[in-house]
């Protein structure tokens, strides 16, 4: 995960912060909102992670052809990410 927990819990805080000053968004319990907000923004994080160490399994599988090819291995792993977050409906 990019982002530590505080860092998390400054995002969520801030963007809570922002909605309510706009008056975008009305909630009775801040801080169950705010936490409700780390939590989604933590599981996303996650589902990238792994999503990053399916692609890494995937091109370690071709690794050989990969460096036969002179293909730019950090290009390949932007694109075989993002047809599997494509695949799997994960928001990049």
């Amino acid at each position: 995960m990019r982002l530590n927990k505080q860092q998390i819990e400054h995002l969520a805080f801030s963007v809570i912060k922002g909605l309510l000053k706009e008056e975008i968004i009305i909630v009775e319990d801040r801080e169950k909102f705010v936490l409700g907000i780390q939590e989604l923004v933590s599981k996303e994080l996650e589902k990238e992670d792994l999503l990053d160490e399916k692609v890494k399994e995937i091109l370690k599988e071709k690794l050989n052809e990969i460096r036969n090819s002179n293909i730019d291995y950090y290009e390949l792993f932007k694109m075989v990410k993002s047809k599997l977050a494509e695949k799997e409906n994960i928001v990049l």
